[in-house]
């Protein structure tokens, strides 16, 4: 075997150079878009979880069976936070989500089929609850059928995804292009022609280099039969328009950026910025929170209660308020205020705290101060003064 036939050996049968053997193989498949929508899911079910459904009848909050359901144990298998971390998981990724009813709980189908109708109810089969599938048909008015949009968010953000993780995967082959060690191996002409020599010659390149470019530390790679190895200068760092891992991370953001958007999740709260925390915090309940709360319990008081029972102020509603960190001190001169004009009980401030009301007759009356009072009485006391 001649030099040329060494040199040939380097290569597959269609001309490629076999790097994969020499440097590694490059990793495409990466998995950043689903970390985005994970994070995503996360935060949004984490906040539902912190919320409170709040039962009401006749005007006047109550805690009965419902509260129980929706707020401790809507079945005996799932918590109340796992119950609904599975409704908004399957909210994002299927658009939407079909709970039903068994007995006197109730549960999130994996999966179902459903036959619609303009002027008729629509119709549930094939619903299948953590592998079991059901035999029973469902009607609308029977089962609790979240929507999300008319849309799958997700389809749009695959379809985005497919164009720029190519982008992604390209800056990290450029990057790591650029970082190589790179050298050139010099063989004499007089080098052994045996198969004992090639076979060695083949070793050191397919495994004593491939090491030898691999170590953390350093290495040396012992050479013999005249080979020369001689390390080539890496001019990359000095090239301006050189792809650096902070531009890498820049592609990376973005696609966080797109899928907060897509689910009106502000970007700093899911790359966990805390520059403007409040100001993100309250975009956060305002356009993504709260139009989700409103979502929920629409469904629920328009097949749980109906028209009757919510007409008369028999209804369920998911309170959002106190989802956020409160510090007492934050909010002691809010309270004070409200307490002073009537608009809180002691029973709503401590409530508020997330402490349990006195339930005395004192603490659940109204105050106000006597810096306050009707406008009339105002006007009355202003003509009399003037008699």
């Amino acid at each position: 075997m001649g030099l040329k036939d060494i040199f040939l050996s380097w290569f597959n049968k269609n001309g490629t150079l076999k790097l994969n053997e020499y440097v590694g193989k490059l990793t495409t498949e990466i998995c950043f878009k689903e970390l985005a929508i994970q994070a995503c899911v996360n935060l949004i079910a984490n906040t539902v979880a912190r919320s409170e459904f709040k039962t009401f009848e006749k005007g006047k909050e109550t805690k009965k069976d419902n509260y129980y359901l929706f707020n401790v144990e809507p079945n005996p298998n799932k918590s109340a936070s796992k119950f609904w971390r599975d409704v908004i998981h399957h909210l994002v990724y299927d658009n939407e989500c079909l709970v039903v009813q068994q007995g006197d709980y109730f549960y999130v189908a994996d999966s179902f089929n459903v036959d619609k109708f303009a002027f008729k109810d629509y119709v549930y089969t094939n619903v299948v609850i953590d592998g079991y599938p059901l035999n029973k048909t469902y009607f609308e008015p029977d089962v609790f059928h979240f929507e999300l949009h008319n849309e799958k968010i997700r389809a749009v953000i695959d379809g985005l995804y497919q164009s720029y993780s190519k982008l992604i995967a390209a800056a990290q082959k450029h990057y790591k292009k650029q970082n190589a060690r790179r050298g050139k191996l010099i063989v004499p002409t007089n080098y052994p022609q045996t198969d004992e020599a090639q076979q060695e010659l083949q070793k050191l390149l397919n495994e004593r280099f491939k090491r030898f470019f691999e170590a953390e530390g350093d290495a040396i790679v012992p050479l013999t039969n005249g080979l020369e190895y001689e390390e080539l200068e890496n001019k990359a760092n000095g090239n301006k328009g050189s792809m650096e891992g902070r531009d890498i991370r820049a592609f990376i953001d973005d696609i966080f950026d797109f899928v907060a958007i897509a689910f009106q999740v502000p970007p700093q709260l899911l790359k966990g910025n805390v520059a403007d925390t409040d100001k993100a915090v309250n975009n956060f309940l305002t356009f993504c929170i709260n139009p989700l709360a409103e979502l929920l319990t629409d469904e629920i008081n328009r097949k749980l209660y109906g028209k009757k029972n919510y007409l008369e102020r028999t209804y369920m509603k998911l309170d959002t308020s106190h989802i956020r960190a409160v510090d007492i001190k934050d909010v002691a001169g809010a309270l004070d205020i409200l307490l002073r004009i009537g608009a809180y009980s002691v029973d709503d401030c401590l409530q508020y705290l997330g402490m349990e009301p006195l339930e005395t007759e004192w603490s659940k009356a109204r105050w106000m101060t006597k810096n306050y009072e009707p406008i009339e009485t105002r006007f009355e006391g202003g003509d009399e003064d003037e008699e």
